[in-house]
């Protein structure tokens, strides 16, 4: 039976997934992502506790909990905000060192899975390849520092075209919604830029946007759907107890890296399908030689 041709899509996209080892780089990239998180957070936490209050340092997290459940952040929350009242140089460097060497990993974990999915062969040199993870890795602190920024200053921003239009200024309805919306137009602009710039292919804007839309409607829908299954489903503490907050936000990160490669498997699809081009091949296993 021939499925129709968004169903084709998402088959191919699913199939190529699970032959390009998709599952299991999905599972190292969470780690090594739960491996940076900690050093990371608290290392741009203490840069805004450095140079301002704890207030600063409260106000990022609650803009972090923007893209993460409330599972997740009940475990990141305490321990990050410990470490608040703790300022010191040595915690700065010791945290950027920590986070850099662990998140430029997951950087090269992601480079890996859209190679594969795009059908390209890596041939960029080992060096470049990692000063291209570091850049990233600063970039997009860079980046989650300015929005955090932009989000703390909304509420200003929001009296003042308050003031100058109808609209009422404690009326929070449309603030709360443009910031989240705000957030997930950051997030898929993140999306696009790792598949512009991480994959060995030159790729437009046209062809990288399919996938990163699909990315982050189903980023949405799960991160939404996620606490309900936590809530309602899956009792984690029963089962690893203490450990059962690290287990959710390991899930978390895993199913996450999943639905970012779905979108580089989406991507790939697609431009098959248009230039009708057979399907990136699958990783070559090399089998035993047969006995005699």
């Amino acid at each position: 039976m021939k499925l129709p041709t968004p169903l084709a899509l998402v088959w191919k996209s699913l199939d190529g997934l699970a032959n390009r080892n998709g599952i299991e780089i999905a599972g190292y990239i969470a780690f090594t992502v739960m491996l940076s998180l900690f050093p990371f957070m608290i290392f741009l936490v203490s840069v805004a506790g450095f140079f301002g209050n704890t207030r600063t340092g409260e106000d990022f997290l609650n803009t972090v909990s923007l893209f993460a459940p409330p599972d997740v952040m009940k475990t990141l929350q305490p321990a990050i905000l410990e470490v608040i009242q703790n300022r010191s140089g040595s915690l700065l460097t010791i945290g950027l060192a920590l986070s850099l060497y662990s998140a430029s990993s997951a950087v090269s974990a992601l480079r890996l899975a859209l190679d594969l999915a795009y059908g390209v062969e890596e041939t960029r040199s080992f060096w470049w390849r990692k000063v291209q993870d570091f850049l990233i890795v600063m970039v997009g602190s860079v980046i989650l520092i300015l929005t955090s920024v932009a989000i703390i200053l909304g509420p200003w921003v929001w009296g003042i075209v308050a003031r100058f239009t109808f609209l009422n200024p404690k009326d929070q309805s449309l603030w709360h919604l443009a910031r989240y919306a705000f957030a997930m137009i950051s997030l898929a602009l993140g999306i696009i830029g790792l598949h512009r710039v991480l994959p060995n292919c030159k790729m437009c804007i046209r062809q990288i946007l399919p996938g990163a839309l699909t990315t982050t409607i189903i980023w949405i829908i799960a991160a939404s759907a996620l606490p309900l299954y936590f809530g309602r489903f899956a009792n984690y503490t029963a089962t690893y107890g203490s450990l059962g907050g690290v287990i959710v936000t390991l899930m978390f990160f895993y199913v996450s890296a999943i639905i970012f490669i779905f979108g580089g498997e989406f991507n790939a699809a697609l431009m098959a399908r248009v230039s009708k081009a057979p399907p990136p091949p699958n990783p070559e296993v090399q089998s035993l030689p047969a006995k005699a």
